[in-house]
């Protein structure tokens, strides 16, 4: 009975780590990671430290708009796909 309950408390345990894991995000990310991570709001903006030619900004519809001005190149990143990609089995 006691193993049972023993084996039953790490998986509830171990369950519980790995979804905190996946939905939090520590307070010292950075901004881009914040953006790319889902947990940014429309409006944000920030600049990549090893890159200042790269800008990121979150648009309206929740997608994040990567632009690099060297090179003229503009590319969207969709943070809930990942989300999605996670879930599908």
């Amino acid at each position: 009975m006691i193993k049972n309950i023993a084996i039953a408390a790490f998986a509830l345990i171990a369950a519980t780590a790995a979804a905190s894991a996946n939905g939090l995000l520590s307070d010292s990310a950075t901004p881009i990671t914040k953006m790319i991570e889902n947990h940014a709001k429309p409006g944000d903006k920030a600049v990549s430290v090893s890159n200042p030619e790269v800008t990121y900004r979150v648009l309206e519809n929740g997608m994040v708009e990567r632009k690099n001005s060297r090179f003229d190149t503009t590319t969207y990143i969709d943070p809930t796909a990942v989300l999605r990609d996670r879930n599908r089995r």
